[in-house]
């Protein structure tokens, strides 16, 4: 080989090798570059946050920024209403057929319950007149006479309420009075022309026969408790006899062929059981009802008048 070619063979080969050699220190300062920017750009932002957080001085950038993109907010929740709202049609639509087809069952459940009640009664009417049954007198065998309460307790002691009607109405002293709501609330206890006085349920010397709704051989007297005047009692109810939290209290009204008839018609509300327990001590149970009637704060009640 020629010694001119070999010598501009050795010339370029140097030449290459320096150009390559040159070409990587530009691409890592290309990279320190970016770096060097995002951090920045990072430094920048977390700057821009504090300030916005701590400081009011970009109050004013945030409320034209805020300000020129509301109508693209408006326009975007315009755009989006219409399927959001049938979104929620949807939603609502599949709802309301959920609770369509709930209250037609329920409706169904109903009318064969209301089916299968008056099958009952009817039968039952139907036995009484076979047999020719004397039943004690019920709500149904009276007249209602409406009256305002006058005056409420005025103590403890004094359990007893005036009312705005008297004799000149039909009213006489033995007279069952009960609440709109159907509660009982006492008896009428002396009788003038147009005013009557109505001794309370809680009154100490006040008592009527009563029964559980529920347990219906479960028979004692309601009386006013030793807790105050809002506590009544079950009494002499044998412990054999169930009664649980929770049932209904009616009055009894007369028991089988008594002598002494009750002044009180049978099924008329007394209060809930809140509290049933034996004693070993004690052949009855210890029962604590929750009246019906708030009795401080009366304001009419109904009298129940015997039809003449």
């Amino acid at each position: 080989m020629p010694r001119n070619r070999t010598v501009r063979l050795a010339v370029l080969g140097s030449s290459v090798q320096r150009a390559a050699a040159s070409g990587y220190p530009s691409s890592r300062s290309s990279a320190v570059k970016r770096r060097i920017v995002v951090g920045a750009l990072v430094l920048l932002s977390l700057v821009l946050i504090t300030l916005s957080f701590r400081s009011t001085a970009l109050d004013g950038v945030q409320g034209t920024a805020a300000g020129v993109l509301r109508p693209f907010e408006i326009a975007a929740d315009r755009v989006a209403r219409p399927f959001r709202d049938a979104v929620h049609w949807g939603n609502g639509l599949v709802t309301a057929r959920s609770e369509n087809r709930k209250l037609h069952r329920q409706i169904q459940a109903l009318r064969a319950k209301l089916i299968q009640d008056e099958s009952a009664v009817q039968e039952n009417v139907q036995l009484k007149a076979q047999i020719d049954y004397n039943a004690p007198p019920s709500v149904a065998d009276f007249e209602r006479v409406g009256a305002t309460v006058l005056t409420n307790p005025q103590s403890a002691i004094d359990q007893s309420v005036t009312i705005a009607a008297g004799s000149s109405r039909g009213l006489a002293a033995g007279d069952p009075v009960v609440a709109p709501s159907a509660g009982l609330v006492g008896i009428v206890d002396k009788v003038w022309n147009s005013v009557a006085r109505v001794t309370l349920l809680t009154d100490e010397q006040s008592a009527v026969t009563a029964t559980d709704l529920t347990s219906q051989t479960a028979v004692g007297v309601v009386k006013r408790g030793s807790g105050g005047s809002d506590v009544l009692i079950f009494d002499r109810v044998l412990k054999s006899k169930p009664v649980n939290v929770g049932d209904t209290v009616i009055t009894a009204g007369t028991l089988g062929k008594s002598a002494l008839p009750s002044m009180f018609p049978r099924g008329v509300l007394i209060g809930t059981v809140t509290s049933a327990s034996d004693s070993d001590v004690n052949a009855f149970k210890t029962i604590q009802i929750e009246p019906a009637v708030d009795f401080s704060s009366l304001q009419s009640v109904i009298v129940l008048v015997p039809k003449r």
